[in-house]
């Protein structure tokens, strides 16, 4: 393949709306330096999923050197996760660039990025096991990992349970584009003392900042010769009760809200004139005037969508 240049490259391998959406590191750091990696790689046929596999090795990788317990470890897994984090903005460059963007990458780097979320924690939790002898440091791990792994698949199990609904579905209903909500850019950071809590919390449990803060607290630790390790150890219970509040939190104002119910609706509209009915257990369209009396359902005129019976 003949080397584009830089500015050709960002037009064909950048989403349209990669400087406005994302977060500040993604934005303003990584997705350049990925479009330099890509750059590089793209004439040697690298694929994608080549470039999700690399990265893949590379967040194993680190959760092993945090898992030795050591600074150096905690440098080394640093550095890796800065390289998996640069990796998994090349796969979805290097898909675009070919033409190879499909929902079997896609799911790819979801499985990806959900073995990272758990891997890194447990990682962390056993080098601090390994060190102390306390088994308190692994349930830290485990704890941690647990609720990265909840925040992460919070909105995967919603889209599995939208699926399952349009298995069981007899009648037709319109794919509204966008309408469970486009890419949008951050919020400005919230003014509130209790809004900002929540913010720091739901922010700590972010995989990009997760790898800041493991890289700060390594070159800490380093610099301090904090051979106990006790900024770790300080650094990994803050962000233990942070990510399980901020899990749980997330889920039950979820579950409150009945925000799936309310996201189906938005995506999977009606046509005018229907409701949406549970019966013999499947989901049937039918028209108004057929519904049997006292049948719960959802209307096509109506803007969001009430709970029915699982």
């Amino acid at each position: 393949m003949k080397r584009m240049s830089l500015a050709q490259l960002e037009q064909r391998c950048q989403k349209p709306d990669h400087r406005r959406v994302g977060n500040w590191m993604a934005r303003r750091l990584i997705r350049p330096a990925a479009l330099r990696v890509t750059w590089v790689v793209a004439p040697w046929g690298v694929s994608a999923n080549a470039a999700t596999l690399a990265a893949w090795i590379c967040g194993a990788a680190a959760a092993a050197a945090l898992a030795t317990g050591s600074i150096g470890g905690w440098l080394l897994g640093a550095l890796l996760l800065q390289l998996w984090y640069l990796l998994d903005h090349v796969d979805g460059q290097l898909a675009r660039l070919h033409g190879t963007a499909s929902l079997d990458g896609v799911q790819l780097d979801y499985l990806m990025h959900h073995t990272v979320n758990v891997l890194v924690p447990l990682g962390i939790g056993w080098g601090l096991f390994a060190t102390s002898g306390s088994a308190a440091w692994m349930l830290c791990g485990v704890c941690w990992a647990t609720s990265l792994l909840l925040l992460s698949v919070h909105h995967d199990t919603r889209y599995k349970a939208f699926h399952q609904r349009l298995k069981r579905l007899h009648g037709t209903l319109h794919v509204e584009g966008g309408g469970g909500g486009r890419p949008q850019a951050q919020p400005p950071i919230p003014a509130s003392p209790l809004r900002l809590a929540a913010w720091v919390a739901r922010k700590s449990s972010e995989m990009h900042v997760i790898i800041n803060l493991v890289t700060a607290v390594a070159v800490a630790m380093l610099a301090l010769h904090d051979a106990s390790l006790a900024l770790a150890r300080f650094y990994v219970v803050c962000a233990t009760l942070f990510a399980l509040i901020t899990a749980f939190w997330t889920i039950a104002r979820s579950q409150s809200r009945q925000s799936a119910e309310v996201e189906f609706a938005a995506w999977y509209r009606l046509p005018p004139g229907q409701n949406l009915v549970f019966r013999e257990g499947w989901w049937v369209c039918e028209d108004e005037q057929t519904a049997m009396p006292g049948q719960s359902g959802v209307s096509g005129d109506s803007e969001t969508c009430q709970p029915h019976s699982p």
